[in-house]
């Protein structure tokens, strides 16, 4: 199959005679370079991700989610192996795309040889078969394409060795590097295109392994963090497609309350779709206007290759012309353009002249743009004359889908050892588990991360399900009374340490936080373990930590209780004595 892939690439790469392609591919593949494996790899995983998806929405899935769970897992594990006969089973003999019954071949072959040698596979339910074997070798091409594509150590190293084996020479134009990845998703569409026939939830599947582009690179960690086990959401995506096509251009608008997971959901639509997006994020201080069209403009650039310069002149980020100017340029070089921008609510006002829109948003669109926006049920300064849908997840109309899903997440975390164990001692049914924690959390995602967190470490094991917090303001302030924060004597050392976290607006290392509270570096670093939980935690190579608060509702908790409040008396003597130094580490000069 890599061979396959390979020709594929070239064949499409330099549209040059098929037999010359394919005798590169067999060399390429034979060298079982390290890059190229790993790229493999990932597109495996990548692939059972589908595969898990397609079962969730399946009737077997309530009956069987736990073998489908386990098996998934083994598959994952047995990568290698899998990826191994996958290249057994090439069909000799293939020059061009992979056609339907070539693909149908190899996937027989391979579940030929899985059903013998893996008994996971012999084991599995119906609906995992099934989707393992019309599901897995598109997926695998599709995302292998991608990391071609888009990683670009594997790109550099084939297409350096595509134009000087093939061609008998290296071009260093941007242009035709971006012709080759352009060709590539013309070649791939075919044998996408070859996979039809399957009854119509595969091919729904099927239609979204359409090319998305990478994540920015801005936002890559930030993603992988909130899309990790990301569960349901899809009449959110399902209204956000319907507006698409009923809607020339215009503006999607999604409101919910804190910790529902408006940018886990923004997050895992821009990983599914590749579209252009920005995330405000108030604990990495990236909340200003020109923060925001500089990543946008810069993104559109190099998305539809606009004959513009890098980095942007600070005049085209003073207001929102040159933004206007280059969805326009890029609507011409596409059907449809996206962009997804996230916490609106977060967004520093005083960054833009006031009476604007927020982020200086056009009022008026091309044809073809859409913004995906997300934002807390508060009043932000938008007037526009595009097309707009506010989608309020809060309403009663969605109550039953959100809990749904609330129900789903928890059934799927109760398969974990811990909480497992945890309801063993309880004496109380999974069943149960479900229906009171789906109650407590007043469908909040973050609600349960924490809950079902806390189980998992053993920190509820004095608890009953009755006693368990109502929701996650209630939650906030049981781990505030369980941190000892209301006792007598007050925890000062705690409360500066809080205070400083709530007022600094950057991640700050903690020796920098010593200074600050002028306190000694271990026990602040003892605090912060202690607090770990809601914490963001950015590291760098060969850098200490930097710490900010994870999400912005126990940002606002936090600044709420009057105990912190008060605190600010203490730490005002400290300040004055703090060194300019620590505070130009922390802000700039300015």
């Amino acid at each position: 199959m890599l061979i396959n892939i390979l020709g594929l690439f070239a064949n499409t790469a330099l549209g040059v005679a098929a037999p010359k392609c394919w005798e590169w591919a067999k060399r390429k593949a034979g060298e079982h370079n390290h890059d190229i494996e790993q790229a493999l790899l990932k597109a495996h995983q990548r692939s059972l991700k589908d595969i898990r998806a397609y079962c969730q929405n399946s009737p077997e899935w309530d009956k069987s989610h736990r073998v489908i769970i386990t098996r998934i897992g083994q598959i994952t594990d047995d990568g290698q192996q899998i990826l191994t006969l996958v290249e057994a089973g090439q069909s000799p003999g293939i020059e061009g795309s992979l056609q339907r019954p070539q693909q149908q071949a190899i996937a027989q072959n391979l579940m030929q040889r899985l059903e013998k040698e893996h008994q996971w596979l012999r084991e599995a339910p119906p609906v995992l078969q099934q989707a393992f074997k019309n599901l897995y070798l598109p997926g695998l091409v599709h995302y292998f394409r991608l990391e071609i594509k888009h990683n670009p150590v594997v790109f550099n190293t084939l297409t350096h060795d595509l134009l000087t084996q093939i061609r008998g020479g290296v071009s260093q134009t941007n242009e035709e590097l971006q012709q080759i990845r352009t060709r590539l998703d013309e070649g791939v569409d075919t044998f996408i295109a070859s996979c039809q026939g399957l009854d119509e939830q595969f091919n729904q599947l099927l239609r979204t392994l359409k090319g998305p582009s990478p994540v920015p690179a801005d936002f890559a960690a930030f993603i992988q963090e909130k899309t990790q086990e990301f569960f349901g959401r899809e009449f959110v995506f399902e209204a956000i497609q319907q507006f698409c096509q009923t809607q020339a251009k215009g503006y999607f608008i999604i409101e919910a309350d804190p910790g529902v997971g408006k940018s886990a959901l923004l997050a895992q639509y821009v990983q599914q779709t590749g579209c252009l997006a920005y995330f405000n994020i108030l604990s990495e201080n990236r909340t200003s206007t020109d923060d925001f069209l500089k990543s946008i403009c810069a993104q559109l650039i190099e998305r539809y290759g606009l004959a513009y310069d890098l980095p942007l002149h600070p005049d085209n980020t003073r207001n929102g012309n040159f933004l206007s100017k280059l969805l326009t340029e890029a609507a011409a070089k596409t059907d449809r353009l996206v962009i997804a921008v996230d916490a609106l609510d977060e967004v520093n006002l005083t960054s833009q002249n006031p009476g604007s829109n927020v982020l200086y948003l056009p009022a008026t669109l091309p044809n073809g743009v859409y913004f995906i926006l997300t934002k807390r049920p508060e009043y932000l300064p938008f007037v526009v004359s595009a097309p707009q849908q506010n989608f309020d997840m809060m309403s009663d109309e969605y109550y039953p889908a959100n809990l749904e899903d609330i129900r789903g997440f928890i059934r799927y975390r109760s398969q974990r050892e811990p909480i497992q164990r945890w309801l063993t001692a309880q004496g109380v049914t999974e069943a149960k588990f479900t229906q009171v924690l789906a109650e407590n959390s007043e469908t909040n995602f973050m609600y349960l991360k924490y809950v079902l967190d806390d189980i998992e470490r053993g920190k509820y094991a004095n608890l009953n399900l009755d006693n368990l917090p109502k929701g996650l303001e209630q939650y906030y302030v049981q781990h505030w009374q369980r941190m000892g924060m209301n006792t007598q004597p007050l925890p000062i050392t705690k409360l500066k340490i809080i205070y400083f976290l709530t007022k600094t607006n950057k991640p700050i290392s903690c020796r920098l936080l010593s200074e600050l509270a002028g306190e000694i570096s271990l026990t602040v670093q003892g605090i912060l373990n202690e607090w770990v939980q809601f914490l963001r935690i950015q590291r760098q190579p060969g850098q200490k930590p930097l710490y900010s608060i994870y999400h912005k509702s126990f940002n606002d908790f936090l600044y709420r209780q009057d105990i912190v409040q008060e605190v600010e008396s203490l730490v005002t003597p400290i300040q004055k004595q703090i060194a300019d130094k620590s505070w130009e580490m922390l802000y700039g000069q300015d």
